[in-house]
């Protein structure tokens, strides 16, 4: 089964902003093993107020996981959206 967070998960993420190196969730450090996938969206620029531009990453760490992670472009912060089994 697959979570789903559609709001995000706020995270604390070390390294580049472009290319992180980990992240602590749940109280636990995670290192990134593999970015697996990125892609942008940029959704509803036209109206300020409603706009989404975000950066996704599935990266895969030492700890097991398989996750989508996305950094906020507009108003900044990393979040956790998908943790997959």
């Amino acid at each position: 089964m697959t979570r789903l967070w559609p709001k995000g998960e706020p995270l604390e993420v070390w390294g580049e902003q472009a290319a992180p190196t980990a992240f602590v969730w749940q109280g636990l450090p995670h290192h990134i093993l593999a970015i697996c996938n990125r892609w942008r969206i940029h959704t509803r620029w036209w109206e300020p107020d409603e706009a989404v531009w975000r950066e996704y990453l599935k990266v895969e760490t030492d700890t097991g996981l398989l996750c989508l992670l996305y950094r906020d472009l507009i108003n900044g912060g990393w979040f956790l959206a998908r943790l997959y089994d």
